[in-house]
């Protein structure tokens, strides 16, 4: 299922659209065609790395990455299929598992308001030493489901108030109707 995500062929650049609300804070905006809301976050010192929509404009992956702050986030956008909501999409994430978790420690399962999560460290990746904090966050909005990954290598615990803020942060805003002539 997960690599059946991942194997999406077409980058489609104009599906992803970036924009600015009024005063400082600045917003990036994702979405795909099918989606009736557009997914922003704060700009801050993110990247983006890779958007990828399939063909059909049902589902995309974004890969943004913080310069400074070390961040890195990814994301998949896709019609509500397996699971129906926050708390049951978390719990069938972590039940499917992903071989790159390797010995997973402090593994937290929990909500921020209405958002189900789960976290967890992973001290190394191949015998080498990491340090990565990873946090999973799943939304259900208007039938589509974001699975929202946020990682940090070397982290330390007094960074884990980034991953909060960046989700309390996401908002979904709904997508302007064209008017008909």
């Amino acid at each position: 299922m997960r690599m059946s995500r991942i194997l999406f062929g077409v980058l489609l650049a104009a599906q992803t659209a970036f924009a600015v609300s009024s005063g400082e804070d600045k917003r990036m905006a994702f979405t795909v065609p099918a989606a009736p809301w557009t997914l922003t976050l704060p700009e801050g010192d993110f990247k983006v790395a890779q958007r990828e929509v399939k063909p059909d404009g049902t589902s995309g992956y974004f890969y943004l990455t913080g310069e400074k702050s070390h961040l890195n986030v990814s994301f998949f956008i896709e019609p509500v299929s397996e699971c129906k909501d926050s708390k049951a999409c978390r719990d069938m994430v972590w039940k499917a598992g992903n071989p790159m978790w390797e010995n997973p420690l402090n593994v937290v399962s929990s909500q921020i308001g209405d958002v189900s999560y789960f976290e967890f460290l992973m001290p190394s990746f191949r015998s080498q030493p990491l340090q990565q904090q990873n946090m999973y966050a799943e939304f259900v909005v208007d039938g589509f489901w974001v699975d929202f990954h946020i990682s940090k290598v070397l982290y330390k615990p007094e960074e884990h108030e980034l991953f909060e803020q960046l989700v309390k942060a996401i908002k979904f805003e709904p997508k302007e109707k064209k008017a008909r002539n």
